[in-house]
């Protein structure tokens, strides 16, 4: 990666929005060394996954995207056997939590964004990463049930997948956790933090460059000694734990952050994103309904 990163300062990029529809040459470079990509591959790849996908009665009923493949193919490095087995654990997670898909709806998830609960930055860091931010204490669950909350990480994690610079970069979450432990607590047990992880990591195919928490609170430490049985070590040592919100300046540039962070944004909204793929042909193979196939 020292070559790429010299590659990079040489480009002089710095950054990017987060809705950018097309793919910078130094972006498509990083794909091939980092993910095994190159265009002969993800064509070859391709047929032969949907060959796989052609045998088995459950994958063969969703008339599946490319795009939704690709992301698949992308996270898993282009192994075959890998993508095909993490379909599948996807698939049976949709069927496992029914309501997590089939009730989502836009009312509820731009709800999300406008309370600040949870959003992407409108900007992206240097490496081309996607920024989400969850602020914990924005969260009322007497407006937004915690399986409304379930399906907003659900949609924006899933949705931002649709992005090829998401799923070549991967995301960097900030997770403000301050917190009232009276309107909080109650919900951070076991089962609640085990869909989280298991979701967000096991299933869905993000892959997370690193995890920074800011504004520890009771509820977030109780939430850590619980949830830190589940993880991996190497995903343990992407989570970086910071004593004060001027400690984010040393892993995102200022002009990435908001104000109240350090940086240089002073506002955003990203409903109009949000709006674009909640659109009902976007949204299906997230719900794993049939949609024509695009090529």
């Amino acid at each position: 990666m020292r070559a790429l990163k010299s590659t990079l300062e040489d480009t002089g990029v710095n950054i990017l929005p987060f809705h950018i529809d097309y793919v910078p040459e130094f972006f498509k470079k990083k794909a091939e060394i980092k993910l095994n990509e190159t265009p002969d591959r993800v064509e070859q790849s391709m047929k032969q996954l949907r060959e796989m996908i052609k045998d088995d009665e459950d994958l063969a009923a969703i008339e599946l995207e490319d795009m939704y493949l690709l992301v698949f193919l992308r996270f898993n490095k282009f192994n075959l056997s890998r993508t095909y087995s993490h379909l599948k654990i996807f698939d049976n997670f949709r069927k496992q939590n029914p309501d997590s898909f089939k009730k989502i709806n836009f009312e509820e998830c731009v709800k999300g964004i406008t309370s600040e609960i949870i959003s992407f930055l409108p900007w992206r860091c240097p490496d081309g990463c996607a920024i989400l931010l969850v602020q914990l204490d924005k969260w009322n669950p007497d407006e937004l049930s915690v399986e409304a909350l379930k399906r907003l990480l659900l949609v924006y994690i899933g949705q931002s997948l649709r992005s090829p610079m998401t799923q070549i970069n991967g995301i960097k979450i900030i997770a403000d956790v301050k917190s009232n432990p009276i309107k909080h607590l109650k919900y951070c047990t076991p089962e609640n933090l085990y869909l989280l992880y298991y979701g967000g990591k096991e299933c869905a195919p993000a892959r997370y460059i690193s995890i920074h928490i800011i504004n520890s609170s009771v509820t977030s430490k109780i939430g850590w000694f619980i949830i830190k049985q589940f993880l991996s070590e190497k995903l343990k040592k992407r989570i970086h734990f910071h004593s004060s919100p001027e400690k984010l300046l040393k892993y995102f540039p200022r002009s990435a952050l908001p104000m109240k962070y350090g940086g240089d944004i002073i506002s955003y909204d990203m409903t109009k994103w949000l709006k674009d793929v909640m659109e009902p042909e976007k949204i299906a193979n997230l719900r794993g309904e049939s949609v024509p196939i695009r090529k």
